[in-house]
Parts: C-alpha cells; sequence; structure tokens
C-alpha cells in the first residue's frame, strides 16, 4: 500500500478530515488531498508530525516490516520540500491595517466627510474597505450611537409632555380662580368666559409645548407675513432730509412691528381654535412616543 493511502487509511481511523488534519498541520488541505492521491509526498518534518498525530511509527506509515533476524535494515527517507504558494492579497483593511485575502472577509463601506474647497464646505462620498471584524466594530457603533440618540429623543419627548401637562395647568388655574370669582360676584357671563378661556389656554399651550402637530409650523408660518422688509427711502443730503430720513425709519419700525404682533394675534386666534381639536391627537401622538 502507498504512503498516500496509508496517510488516508490512519486520518480516517483517528476520524479526522483533510482540512482538519490540515490545520494540524499548518498546511492547506489540499497538500493533504496531494499526498492521498499521490500528486506529491511530505517532507521528513511532516512524516515526524504524522506519526505523532497518528500514533504510530515511519514503519507503520511506510508499511515496513522489521526481519526476524537481530539484524537491522536501514530505512532510507527521501525528503522532498514542497513549496506552497501564498494566497493573493486582496486588499487591505484601512482600519487595522491587516491583509485580506478571501473575498468573504472583504468589506466595501461608502462613508461621507464634509471637506472644504476653498471657502465653502461640501460632501464628499468615498469607499473604505474594512475587514469582517473592523466592520461588525463599526455597525456596534453605529447600533450604540442610534441607541444613544433614541434615548435623547424618548427624554425630549417625556420632557415635553411634563411640560405640557404643568404650564398649561398653571395658566388654566389662574382662569380658574378668576372664573369662580366672578361667579362669586355675581357675573355669570365673565364666569363662562374665564372657564372657556381656560379650557383653550390649556388645550392651546399644551399643544404648542407639544410640537408634534401641524398647529406650531402654522403658527410661526401666518406670524412670519407680519415681518415684511421695508422699503428704501430717498432723501437729500441737509438737514431737513436728515430729519425726515429718521422720522420715517422710526415710523417703517413701528409699521413693522404693528405688522408682526398684527400676524401674530391672528395666528393665535387661529391656533386657539384649532388646538380644541388638535390637543387629543397631539398627546396621543406623544404618549406614543412620535415626535
Amino acid at each position: 500500500m502507498s504512503v498516500g493511502s496509508k496517510i488516508k487509511e490512519f486520518r480516517t481511523k483517528a476520524g479526522l478530515t483533510q482540512k482538519e488534519l490540515a490545520d494540524e498541520l499548518h498546511v492547506t488541505y489540499q497538500a493533504v488531498s496531494r499526498w492521498e492521491n499521490e500528486d506529491a509526498e511530505p517532507s521528513f518534518d511532516v512524516i515526524k508530525e504524522l506519526c505523532g498525530i497518528f500514533h504510530c511509527s515511519t514503519d507503520d506509515l511506510f508499511e515496513i516490516q522489521k526481519p526476524e533476524s537481530s539484524k537491522e535494515e536501514n530505512v532510507r527517507v527521501v525528503e522532498r520540500v514542497i513549496v506552497q504558494e501564498a494566497k493573493p492579497v486582496l486588499a487591505i483593511c484601512e482600519k487595522c491595517n491587516s491583509p485580506i485575502y478571501d473575498a468573504n472577509d472583504l468589506n466595501r463601506i461608502n462613508e461621507t466627510y464634509t471637506v472644504r474647497n476653498g471657502r465653502s464646505w461640501h460632501n464628499e462620498t468615498r469607499q473604505k474597505i474594512l475587514c469582517n471584524e473592523c466592520n461588525e466594530k463599526r455597525l456596534l457603533e453605529i447600533r450604540k450611537e442610534k441607541a444613544f440618540q433614541e434615548a435623547l429623543r424618548l427624554d425630549e419627548i417625556k420632557r415635553r409632555r411634563i411640560k405640557a401637562f404643568i404650564w398649561p395647568s398653571i395658566i388654566m388655574t389662574l382662569f380658574i380662580i378668576a372664573g369662580i370669582t366672578s361667579f362669586t360676584k355675581g357675573d355669570t357671563e365673565l364666569g363662562i368666559e374665564c372657564l372657556v378661556t381656560a379650557v383653550i389656554a390649556y388645550t392651546f399651550s399644551a399643544t404648542m409645548i407639544l410640537k408634534n402637530t401641524f398647529l406650531t409650523d402654522m403658527w410661526l408660518e401666518i406670524t412670519s407675513w407680519g415681518f415684511v422688509k421695508m422699503p428704501g427711502v430717498i432723501f437729500s443730503f441737509s438737514l431737513e432730509g436728515f430729519i425726515f430720513l429718521i422720522l420715517i425709519k422710526i415710523f417703517l419700525f413701528l409699521l413693522g412691528i404693528a405688522l408682526a404682533l398684527f400676524a401674530a394675534f391672528v395666528a393665535t386666534i387661529i391656533a386657539l381654535g384649532l388646538s380644541i381639536f388638535v390637543y387629543p391627537f397631539a398627546l396621543r401622538k406623544n404618549l406614543k412616543n412620535i415626535a
């Protein structure tokens, strides 16, 4: 029986696969396959390691029978050097600088960087190569950051809910006290107005604090209509011209404030009316942790 067949026989008896035997010998499983197929022969050092793994002697491996006479026979072992071809390096990990030999261990990641070009800033996307271990660390950091941001978001929603309960409750309590006072003085109409105002003030202020419906954006949009750009003023370079310029500037400034206040007043009136219907949805979204 040939050496390759004996290697296969002892490997099978030991319950080892070609890959497991190759790992113990620190060679590739292709080398073990070539030995067993008689395409190559192991070196003398490998033969000694094989005898240690299989718990046999070189005589057993080469199937040499000892003569009955006391005369010893010299066994000649031919050593062959097998040059193992190194795997090509596909890429280098940009995180740990380790060579990547297997395509399954190669990860191409697109990352966006903010770079400065002269006085302007712009985003650039470039590809980054990572090994599996470094990529797992990157994904773990991303998951941690997402969990941290989610915790911040939930904390912010909770704080808004608390504020939306405390401050509107204080405002509503003041109006309720005013209404009760009016009722005790016999002014029923004013008392009813105070109670209605208390409810509207509560729903409006609570909805604005929760900031999870269209009401806040609508109020800001309508209010912004009052901030208009005033036209320029033509004046003469004289004392009367400068006085005229100052007076016109003051008038335009006061007019701008008046327009802004009027727009804010209109926005508030509309928001007050809508808040009664919007507040339940805003509270429901907040309780469901929807920003």
